[in-house]
């Protein structure tokens, strides 16, 4: 009886581990990363420097594999990649060195790692986040886009009035005939003058333009990323066009002043959309800063500015907020003040875009 038990036992945990063993895939990437030091050659900035490396050249061996997956696929991954790049030991096991160099002359550490990466759990994770690519083209999800740019027109500072007193002491001589020593005495003079704008502290003001253009390349550039992820976007203006002028006034008008989009214009619109069976709404607002000139090349940066993104999925009952993201900052450069504008405004709106779909993907619904 025991020895019954005892083989058993046995085969029910040779099938676990061969199911285990054959269900899990994994593949073997290689990847490389040089890493450069300065100043006279220390343990300590060498062993700091080659764990650096040794962090790129697994990302660098992560990367190859993302190269070679099929088209498809590749297109879910990109849509969900920060969130895989920001958890990436779940997806993988980099910890053997193939080889590492030190060279002291050039002051720089080489090396390569070996990655071992969980196809199958990365597979999970794809075909859990794709319900959006699952769908039949004629049933693709509605995605209205509301966003604005506004650009800093002025900013005005406000310093505290600042009292300044200026005290001066002189002698004089008072009637030395009065005595035989004489009497000397001494006055002072004081002038105050006051500077600053203001008795009391104000806040800094900053005044913005909402511009149409840089609004229309914004959309462009997110266009592409849902398109991609197999939604149908749509122009919001065009679905709300016989109250959009008025809309947008309030909207433009708060924007312009610091605000952002109000509430009561938000609902109003998710009402309408809804109405027109539109699955999804963004509401989105970014900001353009002041240009800087680069130092190292001379050429014009211009930092670029995700404010906040809110999505809103619509349906028979009420809206409900998916959630915001915000913190989205790009600075790119450029010859001009234009192109280094436009450089920061299709890389920060791109990046917006894939992360509203991590979003919805991460909620599991569509």
């Amino acid at each position: 009886m025991i020895k019954l038990l005892k083989k058993r036992l046995f085969l029910k945990t040779f099938i676990i581990y061969f199911l285990v063993f054959f269900n899990v895939q994994a593949v073997e990437f290689r990847g490389s990363a040089i890493e450069t030091y300065k100043g006279a050659y220390s343990k300590k900035k060498i062993n700091e420097k080659m764990q650096i490396a040794k962090n790129k050249a697994c990302q660098n061996a992560f990367k190859k594999f993302v190269q070679g997956m099929e088209g498809s696929k590749r297109t879910i991954f990109i849509s969900i990649q920060d969130q895989i790049y920001a958890n990436l030991s779940e997806y993988m096991v980099c910890d053997r060195v193939v080889d590492e160099q030190i060279d002291k002359k050039q002051k720089k550490v080489s090396v390569v790692m070996k990655a071992n990466i969980d196809t199958t759990r990365l597979d999970i994770e794809i075909n859990k986040s794709s319900k959006v690519f699952d769908t039949k083209s004629s049933d693709k999800s509605k995605l209205a886009m509301i966003f604005f740019s506004r650009t800093v027109d002025s900013q005005r500072a406000f310093d505290e009035r600042v009292t300044s007193v200026d005290k001066k002491t002189k002698g004089i001589d008072i009637n030395e005939e009065e005595t035989d020593s004489g009497i000397s005495s001494t006055t002072t003079e004081t002038n105050i003058s006051e500077t600053g704008g203001s008795k009391l502290k104000k806040r800094d003001v900053t005044e913005y333009i909402v511009d149409d253009n840089d609004t229309t390349k914004l959309e462009a550039n997110m266009k592409e990323i849902f398109t991609k992820a197999r939604f149908e976007p749509v122009s919001g203006p065009r679905q709300v066009r016989k109250k959009w002028r008025g809309l947008k006034t309030e909207i433009v008008d708060s924007l312009e002043s610091g605000g952002g989009i109000p509430e009561e214009v938000q609902w109003e619109i998710e009402d309408m959309m809804a109405e027109k069976n539109v699955n999804y709404v963004v509401f989105a607002y970014f900001d353009v800063g002041i240009s800087e000139t680069d130092k190292s090349n001379g050429n014009t940066v211009v930092p670029v500015a995700l404010t906040k993104a809110e999505i809103i999925k619509l349906g028979s009952g009420d809206p409900v907020s998916l959630g915001t993201i915000g913190g989205i900052n790009e600075k790119r450069g450029g010859i001009n003040y234009d192109e280094a504008k436009n450089n920061s405004i299709a890389a920060v709106s791109k990046r917006t875009a894939r992360d509203l779909v991590a979003l919805i993907n991460s909620k599991g619904i569509n």
